[in-house]
């Protein structure tokens, strides 16, 4: 299906869920929030959606208590050019999904006509070459996330911290965001996690716990997850390399 038939029948709508407390940042400023090169991380994640031409609108689902500094102190400072709704989100980032998916349903009534693309709000490099990709494989199967196979060998250990065995790495993958649902499938996982108690590590899971097939495809080596103050510095490394890459003419750096 090509990118116009896509645009014409469907609306893709991002979900942006930044509603981390950051403790393993070690910082006073949550990390969605962290100056990254002169601009928020948070802003640099919505700016990788809003400047994709295959996005139609974005949610950016947060805390209740962090409401008003987004609308009023930092997004005011900068521009969007796709509709942008801020909402409150809820006590997990399970109930945060929902909240957004609510949102998602309203914009678009028609769920079986709509895809979410769930994404981490601490991830700020998803670049435009990934988001086709999942959005290609959502359209082929209904479900679709990124994922990266797992170089380093793999140990299962006791509470103990003893070693038990080595894993087999075939077969093992590290899940990434954005994780790509057509919106009915999407809300049927969701409601069926809800009436069974099931809370999910992420999406993927959620719709696997109701029986929901999901593809993978490659993800990107620079779609990092920010979590820690190492990462603030592969950040700053990427931002750059990024900006050379530019410079020099290197199109499709993620």
């Amino acid at each position: 299906m090509s990118d116009t038939e896509n645009k014409e029948t469907f609306k893709n709508i991002a979900v942006v869920v930044a509603g981390g407390k950051g403790l393993r940042m070690h910082s006073a400023v949550k990390k969605q929030f962290i100056d990254l090169e002169g601009i928020p991380v948070i802003v640099r994640t919505l700016v990788a959606f809003d400047t994709h031409c295959r996005v139609d609108e974005i949610i950016l689902v947060v805390p209740e208590q962090d409401l008003d500094f987004i609308r009023c102190d930092l997004l005011h400072r900068f521009s969007f050019s796709t509709p942008l709704h801020i909402i409150k989100g809820g006590v997990t980032r399970q109930d945060s999904v929902g909240k957004g998916l609510d949102k998602a349903f309203k914009i678009c009534a028609q769920p079986e006509k709509a895809f979410v693309l769930i994404h981490d709000g601490v991830r700020p490099f998803v670049g435009e070459n990934l988001v086709d990709r999942c959005l290609e494989g959502a359209l082929q199967n209904g479900a679709c996330i990124p994922v990266l196979g797992i170089a380093d060998t793999v140990k299962r250990a006791d509470k103990n911290g003893k070693i038990i065995c080595t894993l087999d790495r075939d077969g093992l993958f590290r899940a990434q965001t954005p994780q790509v649902f057509r919106l009915d499938l999407m809300i049927k996982a969701a409601c069926h996690a809800r009436n069974t108690g099931f809370r999910g590590t992420d999406e993927a899971s959620v719709c696997e716990h109701a029986k929901i097939p999901v593809a993978m495809v490659e993800g990107g080596p620079f779609n990092i997850k920010l979590t820690s103050p190492q990462d603030l510095i592969f950040a700053s490394l990427i931002i750059r390399a990024k900006k050379e890459a530019e410079l020099t003419g290197h199109s499709g750096f993620y």
